[in-house]
């Protein structure tokens, strides 16, 4: 799936002229999420989805006129259930998007930093004028990143300071932030969102399965790595989709690769003390998703050995194993959507969840519950109780306890320092 922020690149580079509509918030049943971006190129071809159907059909046309303006619009798009029912849609609503115009000086200030992150594996959050006098305003962008250096400016050092300090209260930076801010009464709206590499798919074993995933995994937007020892299962010309191929003995594999809370490991070798190898390594890190194939009979009997050589059982049953979910899969490709499916749905659960902390600085186990949060890449709202006094009736209210920490995900309220509870909580099994 190519990027949008790549092609914008390839465009402005070229002297092209182009279009980015992105989707900034929606009310009813939309075919798409928020931060959802499509590219119009001069040719009409497009990069990315808005949601398809009659409505991208309209942003396609609104950006067409955007590309011969030279102006950015921010506009509302109304799917009615009539126009929906006519398309053979069961979704309708509002959505307001954002379309603007390619501008020259993106290249050095916003494409090119941008591109630089995303291929190291790196995050950053990007502000955008939405409105104001100046029709144009649309191209005024500043990108902040974690180091506390910038590029880029919104046209006004008062709207810079108003963007900077919104970014520092999201220090997180959650891969799934966007928000709509009115730093100044009479003031342009600005947009905060996340700018972050893609998801990253490790396929220990190069055989079958491996070659159906890889195809899904990249069609869904996942950098792909394929790892085997054996150099004819691990080579550009078996898996043409993976961005790398790997030979390398599965032992000691994981400490020479860049695993962290974007990444996802899935063990398909082809036997199983090689998927052990794996699970060994994985199960003593901190990836979003670890899966390993086989039989109920051979997991259990890995669980005894791996417990028996130290391996804690709290992380052995984080583990998805069998691997993949329930869908009665028989051959390789169905397999290959199972396992993939059941990534997905694991990505999207720790995606956009509110989570509070209450508790106060001095308190050992509010910094353990905070640090647990951080190392997930979790992004919460820290209430210190001893400062913000009139939050301590809220907390009691929700939790009925008058001791802290207490966390809220989601409603779901978690007293202390329980792993397991918030594990689950924030989308574990």
């Amino acid at each position: 799936m190519e990027d949008v922020f790549s092609g914008a690149l390839d465009l402005v580079r070229q002297r092209e002229q182009g279009a980015l509509a992105t989707v900034v918030a929606g009310k009813g049943s939309l075919p798409m999420s928020k931060r959802a971006k499509m590219l119009v190129r001069p040719d009409g071809s497009i990069t990315g989805t808005v949601g398809g159907g009659c409505l991208e059909a309209e942003v396609w046309a609104e950006a067409r006129r955007v590309m011969e303006t030279g102006k950015a619009v921010f506009q509302t798009f109304t799917l009615t259930a009539e126009t929906a029912e006519e398309e053979g849609l069961t979704c309708g609503g509002s959505v307001e998007i954002l379309i603007e115009p390619l501008i020259p000086r993106w290249p050095g200030e916003i494409l090119e930093p941008i591109a630089e992150l995303r291929r190291g594996g790196r995050t950053a959050l990007l502000a955008t004028v939405l409105d104001g006098e100046d029709p144009a305003a649309g191209g005024l962008k500043m990108l902040f990143f974690r180091d506390g250096s910038t590029t880029g400016s919104l046209g006004d050092t008062t709207f810079d300071t108003a963007a900077a300090e919104a970014a520092a209260r999201h220090r997180q930076f959650a891969d799934d932030l966007i928000e709509i801010f009115r730093p100044f009464p009479e003031g342009p709206r600005i947009l905060l969102e996340s700018i972050a590499p893609d998801p990253v798919l490790f396929l220990f074993g190069g055989g079958h399965i491996s070659l159906a995933l890889a195809r899904i995994a990249k069609m869904a937007g996942f950098r792909v790595v394929v790892i085997d020892d054996r150099p004819a299962f691990a080579n550009r010309e078996r898996f043409p989709e993976a961005d790398e191929t790997l030979v390398m003995e599965m032992e000691g594999a994981l400490s020479r690769l860049k695993i962290n809370r974007r990444s996802y490991i899935v063990a398909v070798t082809r036997g199983h003390q090689h998927d052990k190898t794996v699970i060994r390594q994985a199960a003593k890190i901190d990836a979003a998703y670890v899966g390993m194939i086989g039989s109920r009979r051979k997991i259990k009997l890995m669980w005894k050995e791996l417990e028996a050589e130290g391996i804690g059982r709290e992380r052995l049953e984080a583990i998805h194993a069998p691997v993949g979910l329930s869908i009665g899969a028989d051959t390789p490709e169905e397999i290959a959507v199972a396992i993939m499916a059941e990534i997905i749905q694991t990505r999207r659960k720790t995606m956009g969840k509110q989570v509070k902390v209450y508790g106060t600085s001095t308190c050992p186990m509010c910094q353990r519950v905070k640090s647990f949060l951080k190392e997930k890449g979790v992004e919460f709202e820290n209430i210190d109780l001893a400062i913000d006094r009139e939050r301590i009736q809220e907390m009691k209210d929700l939790s009925g306890q008058s001791g802290v920490p207490v966390t809220v995900v989601d409603g779901e309220v978690v007293v202390g320092f329980d792993r397991p509870r918030l594990e689950k909580a924030l989308g574990g099994e």
